[in-house]
């Protein structure tokens, strides 16, 4: 027997005791050195290990994990370049990872129940299925007939109403079915719309639970309990037997990629999840990624598209030219434009979004005349600002330059760095709007365990006005009385240091619009920037899916980024600047020699370059980014020991 354990090898092999019963997914407690400690199996072999073992102490009375479930973490450690038993301790909550046992049973201590859980177990009004229109039969036509599905469908297209109508035929068949949602800010809507329509048990996982819940909802999935699984990136790995069904909403979304190692990301994991347990996988969106759509018009997933909302009318999109607001001699962030059309959603007593990308601090330099930044020469991404070094960085390649005095573009002097938070946008709303009443969304904001459900529902219940938020409030929310939603700088994620700056554009605008018009009521969207010309802007305004992605794909292919070529950053982190440095330098060097001793070709050694975040929880960060095919084979000469952390498919 092999038991998975974290200390420099993968694995260990044990003997099993007679009269011990154990499967691959079993927690076990062994003898390691000194001490025990727990493990869990991950294969079983009759073949004599030619060494001599010691047994298992004791095992688990039923193994915690299921037999697919054991084949993804092998798939997702290899991927990921993570050890095994990180990705088997991922699976587990903190809880049932620590005891084997903990909310296996019911608890007479228990104080408090999330007011999700109770929403999710409280009794439910059945509503009827409504009657499908002929491009949603459609889609679910191509969902039953293919085993991954790609539903591209506009917003208010009806998506959600296809994944319930593919969710009730798995059901029929006496398979279960896993919802998965980007943000938890968008789980009380949709869990009101499962139990509404579909009669049957449901089960929530997600972070903002207490621990012993996590426990008791992970045992109701394990024990098959619960027939529907509703939750955010880590459900993924939910023990879930006979699973039929995945359905990821919002593919593409930041969100599902795991910030804090294991550094997954929910979309890829849940396309592995699908080969091994056969189920099926529909992931949707309006705005799917650049790498999946490519993907599914080369075959590797089959297209579903809906281009039809089903309800209410697109809200009309301005775009509103900043550089044209600072020439008249307004400095403030809010438009005269979008002013007006708040004073007047105010008046006829509709809600009002106003959303800020809140990561822009001061990090990019903008010039505020012709509305460009400064790029890297070799990636085309914008440079970051460091003023440790009191210069600008391109944090893939290290490429670096003195902050420029003057514009490259037209030479004006009136450059510099830009951002706001949300916490000032909200003091000043107050400031402008007295009678109004304000709510916030965002991370900070959304701390307490119930708080981003009692903003939810504090809004959609109109005891609110004004919401104020970031990503939180992008996706997913259908609130009928907002008319009105305003971008107060679409520029951030334009010239932020990413790849994706573009598509990440086009995708906050589409979505955005998308919390208008949502029951018919005339709405417009007011998008602020100084870039109006630009192609992912423009194609947002239209909703132009097709003509964004044909417009980003080329730059794509030009500078060798996905889906043209993989991404690995890996990162040295130390409390000395200088150590930090020196070792991501002596890594990219060792990196870039071994790659040539070992004839391995089409994957390059850029940087070292510092992280975007340089300075984080006091230590400093500095990175070796591999851009290439089949990065995987480089993996061996990847530096080792304290603090070296690997990211994979990286997500700025």
């Amino acid at each position: 027997m092999e038991a998975a354990r974290g200390q420099g090898r993968e694995t260990y092999t044990y003997a099993v005791p007679e009269g011990v019963d154990v499967v691959p997914g079993h927690r076990v407690t062994v003898p390691f050195g000194r001490r025990s400690t727990y493990g869990f199996v991950v294969s079983l072999g009759t073949d004599d290990p030619g060494v001599e073992t010691k047994p298992i102490a004791t095992a688990g009375s039923e193994p915690l994990l299921l037999p697919h479930q054991v084949a993804l973490a092998r798939l997702v450690a290899e991927h990921y370049w993570l050890p095994l038993i990180e990705v088997l301790r991922a699976m587990l909550p903190p809880r049932v990872r620590a005891t084997g046992s903990s909310g296996s049973q019911a608890s007479t201590r228990q104080r408090r129940h999330s007011r999700l859980i109770e929403l999710a177990t409280g009794p439910a009004t059945p509503t009827g299925a409504p009657t499908l229109t002929s491009e949603q039969q459609a889609a679910l036509d191509v969902i039953n007939s293919n085993q991954l599905t790609l539903l591209h469908g506009v917003i208010a297209s009806g998506k959600t109403e296809v994944y319930l109508a593919a969710a009730e035929r798995a059901l029929a068949d006496g398979l279960r079915v896993l919802l998965l949602v980007p943000d938890i800010s968008l789980t009380p809507q949709l869990v009101q719309r499962v139990r509404a329509r579909l009669n049957a048990p449901v089960a929530i996982l997600h972070s903002q639970l207490t621990e012993l819940e996590r426990a008791q909802q992970w045992w109701r999935t394990r024990r098959g309990q619960a027939e529907v699984v509703l939750g955010s990136r880590s459900a993924v790995f939910a023990p879930i037997p006979r699973l039929g069904l995945i359905c990821l909403d919002e593919e593409g979304s930041s969100a599902y990629k795991q910030d804090r190692t294991p550094r997954y990301e929910a979309g890829w994991v849940a396309r592995r999840l699908a080969e091994v347990s056969g189920a099926r996988l529909v992931a949707g969106s309006a705005t799917p990624s650049v790498v999946t759509y490519h993907d599914a018009t080369r075959g590797g997933l089959a297209l579903a598209t809906m281009t039809t909302r089903v309800r209410g009318r697109d809200a009309e999109i301005e775009l509103v030219d900043m550089r044209d607001e600072a020439a008249a001699g307004n400095r403030q962030p809010l438009s005269r434009r979008l002013l007006e059309v708040i004073d007047k959603t105010l008046e006829n007593e509709e809600q009002v979004i106003l959303y800020l990308n809140r990561r822009g601090m001061s990090t990019f330099v903008l010039c505020r005349d012709c509305g460009r930044s400064v790029q890297c020469l070799g990636c085309s991404v914008a440079l970051v600002q460091h003023a440790e070094i009191d210069g600008l960085v391109c944090h893939y390649c290290g490429y670096s330059r003195p902050m420029p005095s003057v514009c490259d573009h037209c030479g004006s002097r009136n450059i510099r760095g830009m951002g706001m938070g949300t916490q000032r946008l909200e003091t000043m709303v107050k400031k402008l709007w007295p009678r109004a009443r304000v709510l916030r969304l965002d991370s900070d904001a959304a701390k307490g365990p119930d708080a981003y459900f009692e903003i939810w529902e504090t809004f959609s219940e109109r005891r609110a006005d004004i919401l104020v938020g970031t990503k939180l409030v992008t996706r997913g929310l259908d609130l009928p009385a907002v008319t009105c939603v305003g971008v107060v700088d679409a520029d951030l994620p334009l010239h932020f240091p990413d790849y994706r700056s573009a598509e990440n554009t086009f995708s906050l605008v589409v979505q955005v619009a998308g919390r208008a018009g949502r029951d018919g009521r005339s709405s417009r969207v007011v998008v602020q920037t100084s870039n109006p010309e630009h192609y992912s802007l423009r194609c947002a305004a239209v909703g132009d899916y097709d003509g964004f992605y044909a417009a980003e794909l080329p730059a794509r292919k030009a500078f060798s980024f996905p889906p043209f070529a993989e991404l690995a950053v890996l990162t040295r982190t130390d409390a000395d600047d200088a150590k930090a440095a020196a070792s991501a330098r002596e890594a990219a060097e060792a990196l870039a020699a071994g790659l040539l001793k070992n004839g391995i070709e089409g994957i390059r050694v850029m940087g070292p370059a510092p992280a975007f975040i340089h300075r984080l929880r006091g230590e400093y960060r500095w990175q070796v980014t591999l851009k290439g095919d089949g990065l995987e084979r480089a993996r061996h000469l990847a530096p080792r020991g304290k603090g070296w952390s690997y990211d994979v498919d990286p997500v700025t």
